[in-house]
């Protein structure tokens, strides 16, 4: 019983991980393109959000790797 607990607790760790990381991806990306769009008045903001979404999904599959064992990085 114990050893099931901790698999759901991990589970639910790497579940809010996830979020956490696609997040803060995405919305560094969108600040990041509303300050360039701002200060040089510009249009890329879409560009910086798709930027965000290819990073976050990059982190996620990392961190996947990771929790799965295979840290070979490459």
């Amino acid at each position: 019983m114990n050893d099931n607990n901790n698999q759901v607790w991990k589970m639910i760790y790497l579940i809010t991980q996830i979020g956490f990381t696609m997040l803060t991806t995405i919305f560094l990306c969108i600040g990041l393109g509303w300050a360039v769009d701002k200060f040089f008045g510009t249009k890329l903001l879409v560009w910086f959000i798709v930027l965000g979404v290819i990073a976050g999904f990059k982190s996620v599959y990392i961190l996947i790797r990771r929790y799965l064992g295979n840290d070979e990085q490459k």
